[in-house]
């Protein structure tokens, strides 16, 4: 096999050295993030996902996609110890602030609807307020697990000015059967 400095090889075609010397580079590259994780957790991680390595010189190393795929697999090793509260990434903190701040628009949109006379919703509309007037406890979960309190954190998003009810509260349910009933 040529050691140009981009040559590609299945996994599956690497020797037993090579794929030491893979385990090796990804234990040192990896070290902050699994400072714990055993070397056999890296060879059944690399066994299961089985990706393209490459060559750089005479370093097999993995494409940027490959290693954080890899890295996404091991942080579900069952010899890394459970976090409490979990660790989420940026994109899971942004998805689950957009599902609260929804369901407090929601709520808000609820009020002003309930407030006029003789206002009734279709099955579709009251499915879509039901459906996002909810509480999201996994959202809910996302969103605590973050420290606020660092230095480069992403800042807290703040409810919707004025209060009213909270999603999913007896008053939102209350609410919803007046807007949209449910049918018996």
């Amino acid at each position: 096999m040529s050691s140009s400095p981009t040559s590609p090889l299945l996994y599956t075609q690497a020797t037993a050295p090579q794929r030491a010397q893979l385990v090796h580079y990804l234990q040192i590259r990896l070290q902050l993030h699994f400072p714990s994780l055993p070397a056999h957790a890296f060879v059944r991680a690399l066994a299961e996902f089985r990706p393209t390595l490459w060559f750089i010189g005479t370093q097999l190393t993995l494409a940027p996609h490959d290693l954080l795929q890899l890295v996404q697999y091991l942080s579900y090793s069952p010899e890394l110890p459970l976090l409490d509260p979990p660790l989420f990434c940026q994109p899971a903190l942004e998805l689950a602030q957009y599902v609260l701040r929804t369901s407090e628009l929601t709520v808000s949109a609820l009020t002003e609807l309930a407030s006029r006379r003789d206002t009734r919703c279709g099955p579709g509309l009251g499915a879509l307020l039901r459906r996002t007037a909810r509480l999201y406890p996994l959202a809910e979960q996302v969103v605590q697990a973050q420290r606020w309190d660092l230095p480069g954190c992403p800042q807290l998003s703040l409810g919707i000015t004025g209060g009213g009810p909270a999603p999913g509260s007896p008053v939102v349910e209350r609410l919803l059967q007046h807007l949209a009933p449910l049918a018996a």
